[in-house]
């Protein structure tokens, strides 16, 4: 099958165009922490093609350079190798990762049959990840860089589309766009993509893909422990068996050529590796999913790319390195009966926390129009109707210790995390009735939360607006405005098969974005449970400080 550049003529096209590699006067730095590196003076400096610069430049005034691990991660995957991406949350992975992958080519095969040039591009690059509110962040990220692209901006959809699970819009819709509309990026579940790609995999040609990408790999590909035969362990082994989970799925299907040869674990050159380039990124990669992706799967090989931030550096790093920004505090408050108060483990907090500047904080999402969706009012009553006429499944004490912590002390935008099989709905309706301005974050459908997610920086609000949701729901997402993580109980840091302390340091990430100051509450009905978020936050070196406003 021959392939050609793309020779459409899109208004996007200067966007879309091979990328220069290994260029003469081109510089590029080293792929790994092993030695210490500078951080190149621009985007152009790491291959990104200069009207897609000019265009993020114009889409997002305050990104002006790239971060430490865009330096490293941006050139590794246009590299064309495999990629293993690990840093602290916050630091700009996605953001990076996007844009490595709208700087690819743009391809046009030939048929096979007729040997003549197809008419429509292939999907360049498949961008797997956690949840749908990720995947729509991305598309409004790329959204902005399109429109900012000229004054007569390619169509979204011929750039990037979404596939997700959505009641609101029927699979063959999806299916027909996707026919209709090949584009350069395709974001998606791996749930919904594997869906569509079963029915017809016409629509996703996965030997056409030049990448697939999958953002909080963690989460999507679930592994356990080798070592070990606790009844636990073995359960768990024996239900990864008999349910892998879609990515997993999916990828063993489309790396099939490098499972059946054992010689490609040693490969370190590109070409002789069947398959597209393979990215995968996450905060918290486990040595048992790292053993998964290199040897049991043979998904991953020698020459792939290791980019490593803090969290993966070969000097001995402080517990402080690897877990969260040290800007952010964290506390944790026992509501009962008699009262709310710290636990008794709490100090005083050294630094004063204020509240992030917003003239000087780096966001993303500022100044970007908002499109409104709204939800089904009738839904809504219909659950207000049922909820009012049967007993709150949520512990009133931490729910009213929420609620006030949240008057006292949030400016803006908070987020409140519940256990995973608990009603996000509920705990809206049980707030709001404690007076609270709360709402379930849902970016599909919700304009406030997409009002949120786009704008940031928002300041002292008069009606600070507190998002509900669970650990799984908010995994990668970027809110600039939030300053505040709430965590009801320790229940849900007990999610899924991760460990209580990877879903805490994904949970605290969504405040300290780029260096910022936040904080995180753990509020809990015990002291026996206290001791348990005590425990997480001893084995990443922090202690918990004292929430200024109760004793």
């Amino acid at each position: 099958m021959k392939i050609f550049s793309s020779s459409s003529c899109l208004r996007l096209r200067h966007l879309l165009r091979k990328p220069t590699r290994r260029s003469e006067g081109t510089r590029w730095i080293s792929l790994t922490t092993d030695t210490q590196t500078t951080t190149p003076v621009s985007f152009t400096d790491l291959g990104i093609r200069r009207p897609l610069v000019k265009a993020i430049l114009a889409g997002f005034p305050n990104v002006q350079e790239p971060t430490r691990i865009q330096a490293e991660l941006i050139p590794a995957i246009l590299s064309g190798k495999d990629v293993l991406l690990q840093d602290d949350t916050g630091v700009g992975k996605s953001f990076g990762l996007m844009l490595a992958l709208l700087n690819k080519t743009r391809l046009h095969y030939t048929d096979p049959e007729h040997g003549q040039l197809k008419p429509k591009p292939s999907i360049t690059s498949l961008l797997l990840v956690p949840h749908r509110d990720l995947a729509f962040q991305f598309l409004y990220w790329i959204r902005r860089v399109v429109d900012a692209s000229s004054e007569r901006p390619t169509p979204l959809q011929e750039v990037a589309q979404v596939v997700v699970r959505n009641n609101k819009i029927h699979l063959d819709e999806t299916l027909s766009l996707l026919r209709e509309t090949p584009p350069h990026v395709l974001i998606g579940t791996p749930a919904a993509v594997l869906e569509i790609w079963r029915k017809d995999p016409s629509a996703i040609r996965l030997e056409e893909l030049s990448s697939i990408a999958l953002d909080d790999v963690d989460y999507m590909i679930e592994t356990v422990p080798s070592e070990g035969d606790s009844v636990a362990l073995r359960k768990a082994r024996k239900k990864i068996t008999m349910h892998p989970g879609p990515a997993r799925d999916f990828l063993e299907t489309i790396y099939a050529d490098r499972r059946q040869r054992p010689d490609i674990a040693e490969m370190d050159d590109v070409e002789g590796v069947p398959g597209p380039q393979l990215i995968v990124a996450s905060a918290t990669l486990r040595r048992h999913l790292k053993n998964y992706l290199f040897h049991e799967s043979g998904l991953l090989n020698k020459g792939t790319v290791k980019v490593r931030g803090s969290v993966m550096a070969h000097r001995a790093p402080t517990k402080e390195d690897v877990a969260v920004n040290h800007k952010i505090s964290h506390s944790i408050l026992v509501a009962s009966y008699e009262g709310i108060k710290n636990t008794s483990a709490a100090v005083e907090e050294k630094v004063e926390m204020v509240d992030p500047d917003p003239a000087i904080e780096v966001s993303l999402m500022d100044n970007a129009e908002v499109t409104k969706l709204d939800g089904d009012d009738s839904e809504q009553t219909e659950r207000e109707r049922k909820f009012s006429t049967i007993p709150s499944p949520f512990n009133q004490d931490v729910l009213e210790a929420v609620a006030a912590a949240f008057a006292l002390d949030v400016p803006s935008v908070a987020l409140l995390t519940i256990p995973s099989d608990a009603s996000v709905h509920r705990a809206v309706y049980d707030l709001r009735a404690l007076g609270v301005n709360a709402h379930a974050m849902n970016f599909l459908v919700d304009s406030e939360s997409k009002s949120h997610l786009i704008h940031g920086g928002a300041g002292k609000t008069q009606n600070p607006t507190l998002f509900v949701a669970t650990p799984a729901t908010i995994r990668g997402v970027d809110m600039p405005s939030l300053s505040h993580v709430f965590i009801m109980g320790a229940e849900p840091l007990q999610e899924r098969w991760l460990s209580a302390i990877d879903t805490y340091i994904h949970v605290a990430g969504r405040v300290g974005r780029f260096g910022r100051k936040g904080k995180v509450v753990s509020v809990v009905p015990s002291e026996e449970e206290a001791e348990r978020i005590d425990i997480i936050l001893k084995r990443l070196g922090v202690c918990p400080v004292r929430f200024t406003h109760f004793r």
